[in-house]
């Protein structure tokens, strides 16, 4: 028989919390997090991970910016989390998992954590790998991150356009296909 112990949820003081990845909040969206912790509390703590300074140990967030963000506009100075052993890269990774694990995620949020771990010095094949895409998606994107074409990335994201048929109109020279 296996035994699974629940992580230890340790209060953390949210002026020693940083947001590695920050998002933007849809404002409907952080009311409806605001209002329903304000009334009923947190319901899941927030992850982060713990980093020695020399005044005191700090701490990056991992996933619950929303969280974090009303315990904030409550006037809260802790909130609970559940303290993870990661370095700073691999937070940003792991936020972009969670990122992606999330019901309604947008696009453009996704396109964005590709060019910031290209950014990073991930390669292609390491970002397909670690985001659970494929090598080609992850190819197109940072071509047309690459090339400057956000017209072309709005259209993916909204379902308009194909990823392929992106990277085509972005390649050619011809000013009708264009």
């Amino acid at each position: 028989m296996t035994s699974s112990v629940a992580p230890a949820v340790e209060m953390i003081p949210l002026d020693l919390i940083s947001v590695v990845n920050p998002r933007i909040r849809n404002k409907k969206v952080f009311r409806e997090i605001v209002s329903n912790i304000a009334e009923i509390g947190l319901k899941k703590p927030i992850t982060v991970a713990r980093h020695d300074h020399p005044e005191g140990p700090r701490y990056d967030l991992v996933c619950g910016q929303g969280r974090l963000e009303a315990f904030r506009l409550l006037g809260q100075r802790e909130i609970p989390a559940i303290v993870v052993d990661a370095q700073r890269d691999d937070c940003m990774i792991m936020s972009l998992v969670e990122n992606l694990a999330r019901r309604q995620h947008r696009a453009l949020e996704l396109l964005r954590d590709i060019e910031g771990l290209k950014e990073r010095g991930y390669s292609e094949p390491e970002i397909a790998q670690k985001t659970g895409l494929s090598v080609e998606y992850v190819r197109g994107v940072t071509h047309l991150l690459e090339h400057g074409e956000q017209r072309l990335l709005r259209g993916v994201e909204s379902g308009h356009d194909p990823l392929s048929i992106a990277v085509q109109i972005a390649d050619s020279d011809d000013a009708e296909v264009q």
